[in-house]
């Protein structure tokens, strides 16, 4: 192990709520480089390949309530409302990527070309061209195939039809046959307080042409809410061939027709956030006029400013035009509990743009894919304030409160927040982020930080390094109270290290090695097991090597990784033998728990995930207190700006570091209705 600058970093972050931080912290313990090969019990262990049926770009867990307590997951990848057999020419067995349909690039594109990201539709297997490219994945029925041990293979290569049909029961159309109108790819998407999922913006034709539209998944009826099907969608449904006239799909009122629901502003890669109060804040995300054709739409780019905020309750948004500031794609953005009060909270988010700005000296091309440059400013927005201003359509920069500066703004890095809930009624509210860049054409970093917004003075703080500078990285909260760091890139190097981060002294162990690159729509979510599923990426990404031939694209299918951390193998894993179904922010609840004496108890908030954000993922820690005979009273999060009304995993974890399977809860104000 070596020690450098790069490792001394602030252990833990001290104090409880309204306590500042300690003078001097001494540094974390060092990186080490490799898994010191003491087996699974230090480095987890990784299943072989699974292989899948779509690219789990956008990937959530939810709830249907009638189905019992195991979860479904909702995927999607681009064009999410379509078939492949829809925009490619149609293929011939054994044959490779058969290229793309022009019809379907005139009559639904309006001449805006597909590319590779596209040719990820196609499958060398032969039935997912009659897939929807939106899935809902059966969880626990394909994890108990993965449990069996049947996928061995390390290699996506090797994997065989025979290898892909053992998965196929398990996933089921979820696109345009259950509503879904719209290409809901590169947009901010959340799990509200109901328990459905929203999805703010649309994907317009392609990278940097956004919508107006708000969809909601209802996980209920396991289908999309209504919604108007826009002309270009239908007419080509009806009229492949172009035979008959069609509606311009350059006119937007085509591809985005006016809905009660629709934002102010049209928006590709926002963000989303869900607030304690039920409604959910948009923040960012770019557009370009593609009425003028894809010669020229690039040179139109704007960022919106202007942030929103959508009540479910009504099915309608707000924009708060005195509230503007100009953020990166997808900001990086957490609620955060500010006071006592159960209306104390904020917004914090972590960078925002920066001169030079595309066009002036020193500044980008505005046609580049993302031309602005970033600063690790950080900001506390209040919404609430925001929402009551009378001057609130009056255009200016109230309300944002600067707070720190990260040592990086960690664009297109790994994010993650962790609470520990402590029996005084104190608090840490860490938020943690993992490489990235500054945006533009600057370089990706290896730099891992932190901040607690429960100090009264919040710094951010540097941890151990990453294994390598990256982008497009993913981090998970671990139901033991560790984070999981997976994949990245810069510069044509992937990582293929997985990471694993102790908050307790900022140090970093590399505990596994995959054979599949993970970076630009890479995504990893805890799973009700414990494990973790390592997804998603472009299918024609996931071969190593770089650049690829034709031919290893068209070898590569999509895949799933099934990782197991270390504490499967620390001995007997705790049983909950009864939990209940709902917990009200503030009150005790019993648990009944066989197998071991507990450390701690944790929920993990679910919701989705994409482009390495996972939106609403966070671990909290409770309070408990022990009765002997695997009795124990916990405390459920006393204010909703330390964990938002909703779907959590509950978790306990034993004094040898064993977790439980995790048990569905529904998170709630005491006689609130759903």
């Amino acid at each position: 192990m070596r020690r450098t600058a790069a490792h001394r970093v602030h252990s833990a972050l001290a104090g409880a709520c309204w306590i500042g931080f300690a003078a001097s912290l001494p540094p974390p313990a060092l990186a080490q480089d490799t898994c010191p090969g003491a087996g699974p019990a230090v480095c987890g262990q990784n299943s072989g390949l699974v292989p899948v049926h779509k690219d789990f770009i956008h990937a959530s867990l939810y709830w249907n309530r009638r189905q019992g307590s195991c979860p479904n997951m909702l995927i999607w990848m681009r064009p999410s409302e379509y078939k492949p057999k829809h925009y490619l020419n149609p293929t011939t067995p054994g044959g490779g990527f058969p290229g793309f349909n022009e019809n379907y690039i005139e009559l639904v594109q309006g001449g805006f070309g597909l590319g590779q990201l596209d040719e990820s539709g196609w499958s060398r297997y032969a039935p997912d061209m009659e897939r929807e490219n939106a899935q809902i994945v059966d969880v626990c029925g394909l994890q108990s195939v993965i449990d069996t041990g049947a996928f061995t293979k390390t290699s996506i290569a090797a994997l065989t039809a025979s290898d892909m049909s053992l998965t196929d029961r398990f996933f089921t159309d979820a696109g345009f046959s259950r509503g879904l109108n719209y290409n809901a790819f590169c947009d901010g998407a959340v799990s509200g307080t109901d328990g459905n999922l929203y999805v703010f913006g649309i994907h317009d034709k392609g990278g940097n042409n956004g919508g107006r539209k708000v969809l909601r998944f209802d996980t209920t009826k396991e289908a999309w809410a209504p919604s108007t099907v826009p002309c270009v969608r239908s007419q080509f449904e009806s009229d492949p061939t172009g035979a008959l006239p069609h509606c311009d799909a350059l006119d937007e009122a085509n591809t985005d027709p006016p809905q009660p629901s629709d934002m102010k502003y049209q928006r590709w890669y926002p963000t989303a956030v869900t607030l304690p109060d039920g409604k959910i804040l948009i923040l960012s995300g770019s557009d370009q006029d593609t009425s003028v054709g894809p010669a020229n739409a690039s040179s139109t780019k704007v960022r919106q400013a202007v942030p929103e905020v959508y009540d479910p309750k009504t099915d309608t948004t707000v924009a708060l035009e005195s509230a503007r500031k100009l953020l990166p794609m997808f900001p990086r953005s957490f609620v955060v509990q500010t006071g006592p009060g159960p209306r104390d909270w904020k917004v914090a988010v972590v960078s925002e743009v920066v001169a030079p700005l595309p066009g002036e000296a020193g500044g980008l091309d505005i046609r580049e894919y993302d031309p602005f440059f970033y600063r690790g400013n950080t900001y506390l927005l209040d919404v609430q304030a925001a929402l009551a201003d009378p001057a609130i359509d009056t255009p200016a920069e109230n309300h944002w409160q600067l707070v720190a500066t990260a040592h990086n703004s960690h664009d297109s890095g790994a994010g993650v927040m962790m609470v520990k809930i402590r029996g005084d009624g104190t608090w840490s509210q860490e938020v943690f982020l993992f490489g990235g860049s500054d945006g533009g054409d600057t370089g990706a970093t290896a730099i891992a930080g932190r901040i607690d917004f429960a100090s009264p003075s919040p710094q951010w703080q540097r941890m151990s390094d990453l294994a390598q500078p990256v982008n497009q990285n993913n981090v998970v909260a671990l139901p033991d109270g560790k984070m999981l760091v997976v994949g990245g890139t810069a510069n044509r190097v992937n990582n293929l290290r997985f990471q694993q981060y102790d908050p307790a002294d900022g140090s970093r162990l590399d505990v596994a090695t995959s054979p599949v690159p993970r970076h630009d729509h890479s995504t990893l979510l805890v799973m009700p097991h414990g494990g973790v599923w390592v997804m998603g990426g472009n299918r024609v990404n996931l071969i190593p090597g770089s650049p690829q031939t034709q031919a290893q694209r068209d070898a590569s299918v999509p895949v799933l990784e099934s990782y197991k951390p270390a504490y499967f193998f620390k001995g007997t894993r705790p049983e909950i033998g009864n939990s209940p179904g709902i917990l009200y922010y503030g009150k005790t609840f019993r648990l009944n728990v066989a197998g071991a004496n507990i450390a701690s108890v944790a929920l993990l908030r679910t919701g989705p995930i994409t482009h390495n954000w996972a939106w609403g993922n966070q671990y909290v820690s409770l309070p408990f207190r022990s009765f002997g005979s695997g009795q124990l009273e916990v405390t459920a999060p006393p204010l909703p700006g330390l964990a938002v009304a909703g779907d959590y995993m509950l978790y306990v974890v034993s004094q040898s570091g064993a977790v439980s399977e995790g048990r569905h809860v529904w998170l709630d104000f005491a006689g609130a209705q759903r």
